[in-house]
């Protein structure tokens, strides 16, 4: 079998991408000739392997290695890169659900409006490339989860006093209602883990992922309601306090979201331990982030670069993120009059006449274009003064980029911005471009396994007899030169041990003399005790950590400031 010229059709095509950041790539082939590149790979690969397994060979090295070849094209085939994942933060109401849903064309997909949205639930939303049906899988926590949170929930509303916590009791009340419906909050452990309360998900029980399949977008909404929203007009009626995400699958997107994973995030995680860790989990995979405000406060929104500046140290170290996305949403919501009157706007700035016909509509649009330079430039100044975000990573030019968006506009039917004008289009190509990006990527691995295969099988071909003296020689300089190798290895490795041990030994020390003025700093006691037992109570009982509506308080992590400040810089150095 000789495949110099298949391994050379294979080599002229250069499609690698770069390793982790998705918006800064080398030239890009085209996702039709990739397609290509890749289905003609497989399908020379599928011929060596049919041809291997067709033949039976005499010599028991000639056996392994055809063995070992068909093991290693199977593994090539099967294996699956995991998905780009595309974080999505922002508080309630600042138009997660709308911008999601514009970019997929589907205005009823994700449920958004009057009610009140859950802030415990994963949302995940991809491409269905097998059919036409618009499906969602839903995963629930566990029982024994459930049994623990519901302890948690229980003490949580029988506190008292200078104990009690309003946004936590608030919060415990919230899911039992959602769940129990009112009568939940006087019912005993026992009685609420009775199955016959989780009659309409049995799937719970059986620690299985419930599926939903619809063939409109609305209908899954409707469906799905319960498991992503609290309505407070159906206590008893919610089941988001069981559910761990959601996962939906859309059809006719391929083009930008087969590779891709869209993830709404909540955005402080929650107070239940275990939930904020599987949250700080899934940060953890996104290879970018898009943070979500609406524009009147994007200029001075500090609850959205607080949510990245605490969460920073998820997304880098450990972390795959590698591009932030500002998006500023509700461009369309302004009244022109009052804005030009503030920013000292007259109507020949915009070379506009109060006679002409469309004059509304040009001044409205004048405005909010108007705008949406002012917020670009104020949201940017903002970022360049985030000195957490900067010390962890490399903020060149492509790493933060800022978009003002109106999914409104966008979906009108009679719209007064132009569809580039709403920058929808524009996210959807930066998700066309991971997308292609990721597809790239998966091309240039099979194809350096495929030539490696068929590299082997052809060096393999050409031993003969007197070959073999040789090639058995070279294999054990080989192995000389490998052992000789690890042991620089291992030599550099304990180098680098020793370098961060050292510093956090200094770290530790440092934190544990300050230990006491550290924590005085996170549980300090106001000027007339408020607040002071209840959230010494709370951490306490979490083992040095809670988290309420109002933000997160996590002793543990304060206590560690002067350790993470003293291996920064070398973790970075080490670990880029």
């Amino acid at each position: 079998m000789n495949y110099r010229g298949d391994k050379r059709t294979l080599g002229n095509d250069n499609i690698s991408a770069p390793p982790g950041t998705p918006r800064k790539q080398k030239r890009c082939s085209s996702p039709d000739r990739t397609g290509a590149v890749i289905r003609n790979s497989k399908m020379i690969m599928g011929g060596v392997k049919h041809k291997l397994s067709e033949n039976e060979f005499q010599d028991t090295p000639t056996n392994k290695l055809t063995e070992y070849v068909r093991e290693i094209i199977t593994k090539l085939d099967t294996t699956v890169k995991k998905k780009t994942t595309v974080g999505v933060f922002g508080k309630t109401g600042a138009g997660k659900s709308s911008l999601i849903n514009a970019i997929l064309g589907k205005t009823d997909l994700l449920p958004s409006g009057t009610l009140c949205a859950c802030t415990s639930v994963i949302i995940q939303v991809g491409a269905n490339v097998n059919d036409f049906f618009y499906t969602a899988e839903i995963e629930f926590i566990s029982k024994k989860e459930w049994e623990d949170e519901l302890k948690t929930l229980l003490n949580v509303l029988s506190e008292d006093g200078e104990e009690k916590d309003n946004a936590i009791f608030s919060t415990a009340n919230e899911k039992i209602t959602a769940m129990y419906g009112e009568e939940g909050v006087f019912m005993t452990i026992d009685d609420l883990m009775k199955d016959d309360n989780f009659s309409e998900i049995p799937e719970f029980l059986r620690s299985q992922t419930k599926k939903i399949t619809c063939e409109k977008a609305s209908d899954l909404s409707d469906q799905i309601g319960c498991y992503v929203q609290h309505d407070d007009s159906s206590p008893g009626g919610c089941y988001w306090p069981v559910v761990k995400s959601v996962t939906i699958s859309v059809p006719h997107c391929k083009d930008f979201l087969e590779h891709i994973l869209l993830v709404d995030l909540p955005g402080t995680g929650d107070y239940n331990k275990s939930r904020d860790q599987m949250w700080k989990s899934k940060l953890r995979e996104c290879s970018t982030v898009w943070i979500v405000s609406e524009i009147n406060r994007a200029g001075s929104d500090k609850e959205a670069w607080e949510l990245v500046s605490n969460s920073v140290g998820d997304m880098a170290q450990g972390g795959e993120c590698s591009s932030i996305c500002f998006i500023c949403t509700k461009t369309d919501d302004i009244n022109p009059q009052n804005y030009m009157r503030s920013s000292k706007l007259k109507d020949e700035d915009f070379q506009i006449k109060p006679e002409d016909s469309q004059y509304a509509s040009k001044k409205k649009t004048a405005c909010i274009l108007h705008r949406n330079a002012k917020a670009k430039e104020r949201v940017k100044k903002n970022f360049l003064q985030q000195d957490t975000i900067k010390t962890h990573f490399d903020c060149d030019d492509d790493f933060f980029s800022v978009f003002t968006v109106s999914s409104e506009e966008f979906t009108k039917e009679d719209p007064i911005l132009k569809p580039e004008e709403t920058e929808i289009p524009k996210l959807k190509d930066l998700l066309r471009t991971y997308n292609n990006s990721h597809t790239n990527d998966m091309a240039s691995q099979y194809i350096s396994g495929a030539l490696g295969i068929l590299s082997l099988i052809q060096g393999f071909k050409e031993i003969n007899a007197a070959m073999v003296a040789e090639r058995s020689r070279l294999h054990h300089d080989l192995e000389i030169n490998l052992h000789n190798a690890l042991g620089h290895l291992h030599e550099c490795c304990g180098q680098i041990c020793s370098s961060l041990e050292e510093l956090l030994s200094k770290g530790a020390k440092e934190s544990e003399e300050k230990c006491v003025e550290t924590a005085n700093e996170v549980i300090a006691p106001k000027k007339d005790g408020r607040g002071f037992h209840r959230t010494l109570t709370a951490l306490c009982k979490n083992n040095g950590f809670y988290r309420s509506k109002t933000g997160a308080t996590d002793l543990n992590s304060h206590l560690a400031t002067h350790m993470l400040q003293c291996i920064n810089e070398a973790f970075t150095h080490f670990f880029p």
